[in-house]
C-alpha cells in the first residue's frame, strides 16, 4: 500500500502491549524439584515446553546405558512416570493458585483510598506545568501546552502550560472543527509535525517550526490533547514520542485523579449529612413509655442505619388520652425520609388542639396539599386510646394496615382512604372498639400484605397475649423480618407476673 504522508508528517499508533505472562511457581523452583527427583527416583524430569494450558513434567530420555541397567535404578519408570503425573497436577494447581493471587492484587490496589494532601487544591495548576516541562525537556523541546475539551466537546481550551506567556489563558477556546491535528490525535494517534510551515492546514496552536501532538484521554473518554513544541525543524525519535505518551498518560491520570477525589470528597460528605439525617429521625422517635395506667406500646424500625420513609408515634395529648400514630411518605430515600419528618411534625401540631381522630387525619392532609406542589403522598394511622374504658378511637387512610387481636376474635382493618396528600378533601372514616386486659393492635406499614403473614401473626400474638409490647414486638421482627415499621398497643391492666 503506497504511503500518501509526506516525509515531515508522521502518526504514530501507540500499539496495546500484550498481557505478560503471568508469573510461575514452576521457574522458581523447576531446578529444585528436578534435582530432587532424580536424586530421588534415578529418573531426569523436564518440562514439557509444548504444554500450554497445564504444567506438564515429564521423564527425560533416558540413553541406552541407562535403559539397560533401569532396573538398578529405585523405583520403575511406570512409578516415576506416575509420580511426574501427580507432580505436574500439584504444580498446575500452584501455578493457577499465584496466578489469582497476582490478579486480586491488583485488583485490591484500587482499593486503596484516595486522599488529599494537604493544601491540594492550590497546586493542581503547578504540578500540570512541572509535568508539561519534565515532558517537554525529555522529548527536547521548549513549551508545552494542555488544551482540553469542553463540556459539549466542541471546543479545546488551554488549561496548563509551560514556556507559553501567561496570557494564553485568558484566551477563549479553540473550536474543534477544523483543528485536524487535534482530531487526528483524539482518535489515539500521535501526530509529529516536524516542519509546520509545510502543513499549514493542520493548525498549530501556537506558531512553533515543529510539534508533537498527543491525547489525553481516559479509558472510556477523550480528554483533550497535549502539544510539545520546538523552536526547530527537527525530527521525533520513536523514543521521544513514547516518552511523551507517557507523559500525556500521567496528565490524564492526574485530571482523573483529582475529579475521583471530588467526587469521594463530596461522597464523603453526603454520607456525614445521611448519619446526621438518620441520628436525627432516630432522636425524634419516643423511648419512653407513656405513663397511661393500663396500657402498653413499642414500636419498631428496621430502618436503623439508614433513613427511613416512616415513623411511629405515642404521646399524651392535653385532654389525657393516648395518642398513638404510623405513617409513610411516598418517594425516593432523602424525598420520603423529609416527607416522613414533616408528616410527624404535622401530626403533632394539630394534636396540641381538640380534635376527633377522623378530624386529625382531614387536618393533616390539608397541611400536605396545601404545603407541597403534588406527588408527596403519605399514608397515615393516627388512634387515641382512653384509659379507664379501654376504648380507641381510631382512623387511617393510605395503605397502612392493623390487626386487631382479641382474646375470641382477629380483625384485619384497611383503609378505603385515599394516600394523604393525593385530593384536597379527605373524609376518613373513625372506628372504634373496646379492648381488654391482653387485647394488642398491631400497626404496619405495607412491607408485609400478605394474608399467610397476617394468619401467623395474629396466631403468635394470640399465643402470647400475657407478654409485654416490647416482647411482642420482637415476636413480630422474628415472624416477618422484611417488615420495616410496627407500632404495639396493648390493654394491659393487670400486672405482668
Amino acid at each position: 500500500m503506497t504511503n500518501n504522508l509526506p516525509p515531515f508528517l508522521r502518526l504514530h499508533v501507540a500499539e496495546e502491549p500484550a498481557a505478560p505472562p503471568s508469573p510461575s511457581l514452576v521457574n522458581d523452583t523447576f531446578a529444585t524439584v528436578t534435582s530432587a527427583f532424580e536424586a530421588a527416583t534415578g529418573w531426569p524430569l523436564h518440562l514439557n515446553a509444548a504444554a500450554s494450558e497445564r504444567r506438564r513434567f515429564e521423564l527425560g530420555a533416558g540413553n541406552n546405558q541407562q535403559e539397560k541397567r533401569s532396573s538398578e535404578l529405585p523405583i520403575a519408570r511406570r512409578r516415576a512416570l506416575e509420580l511426574a503425573d501427580a507432580i505436574s497436577e500439584l504444580y498446575s494447581r500452584l501455578d493457577m493458585l499465584q496466578t489469582a493471587v497476582w490478579h486480586r492484587e491488583a485488583e485490591l490496589a484500587i482499593g486503596v483510598p484516595v486522599s488529599p494532601r494537604r493544601e491540594e487544591e492550590e497546586h493542581l495548576a503547578a504540578r500540570l506545568e512541572v509535568m508539561l516541562r519534565n515532558g517537554a525537556e525529555a522529548v527536547g523541546c521548549c513549551s508545552a501546552g494542555l488544551y482540553l475539551l469542553d463540556d459539549a466537546t466542541t471546543e479545546l481550551k488551554l488549561r496548563a502550560a509551560f514556556g507559553l506567556p501567561k496570557e494564553r489563558l485568558l484566551e477563549s477556546g479553540r473550536p474543534l472543527a477544523g483543528a485536524f491535528a487535534e482530531l487526528e490525535a483524539l482518535i489515539g494517534h500521535a501526530v509529529v509535525l516536524e516542519d509546520a510551515s509545510l502543513l499549514p492546514h493542520w493548525r498549530l496552536p501556537e506558531p512553533f517550526p515543529a510539534a508533537l501532538c498527543l491525547p489525553v484521554s481516559s479509558p472510556t473518554d477523550p480528554l483533550g490533547t497535549v502539544w510539545f513544541y520546538s523552536e526547530s525543524v527537527r525530527e521525533f525519535s520513536d523514543q521521544e514520542i513514547h516518552l511523551a505518551e507517557i507523559v500525556a498518560g500521567s496528565i490524564a491520570a492526574e485530571l482523573q485523579r483529582e475529579v475521583l477525589l471530588a467526587e469521594c470528597l463530596a461522597s464523603k460528605q453526603a454520607d456525614r449529612q445521611i448519619v446526621r439525617a438518620v441520628r436525627w429521625q432516630q432522636d425524634h422517635l419516643p423511648n419512653i413509655r407513656p405513663l397511661v395506667y393500663g396500657w402498653d406500646v413499642a414500636g419498631w424500625t428496621a430502618n436503623e442505619d439508614d433513613l427511613a420513609n416512616g415513623f411511629y408515634d405515642w404521646f399524651v395529648p392535653t385532654d389525657g388520652t393516648l395518642a398513638i400514630s404510623l405513617g409513610t411518605s411516598e418517594g425516593l430515600p432523602v424525598e420520603s425520609a423529609l416527607s416522613a419528618g414533616a408528616l410527624q411534625a404535622s401530626a403533632r401540631a394539630h394534636a396540641e388542639y381538640p380534635h376527633t381522630v377522623a378530624k386529625m387525619i382531614k387536618r393533616v392532609n390539608e397541611t400536605i396539599w396545601n404545603s407541597s406542589a403534588g406527588g408527596h403522598v403519605s399514608s397515615l394511622f393516627y388512634g387515641k386510646a382512653t384509659p379507664d374504658s379501654g376504648m380507641i378511637e381510631y382512623s387511617l387512610a393510605g395503605t397502612i394496615h392493623a390487626i386487631l387481636v382479641q382474646k375470641s376474635d382477629v380483625e384485619l382493618i384497611q383503609s378505603d382512604s385515599p394516600l394523604l396528600g393525593t385530593e384536597p378533601d379527605l373524609d376518613p372514616e373513625t372506628r372504634q372498639v373496646r379492648m381488654a386486659d391482653g387485647d394488642v393492635l398491631l400497626i404496619l406499614d405495607s412491607s408485609s400484605n400478605r394474608p399467610s403473614t397476617h394468619l401467623e401473626l395474629s396466631r403468635q400474638i394470640r399465643a402470647n397475649r400475657k407478654a409485654t409490647a416490647e416482647e411482642l414486638i420482637e415476636l413480630v421482627r422474628s415472624i416477618a423480618p422484611q417488615i420495616s415499621l410496627a407500632l404495639i398497643l396493648q390493654r394491659r391492666i393487670t400486672p405482668i407476673t
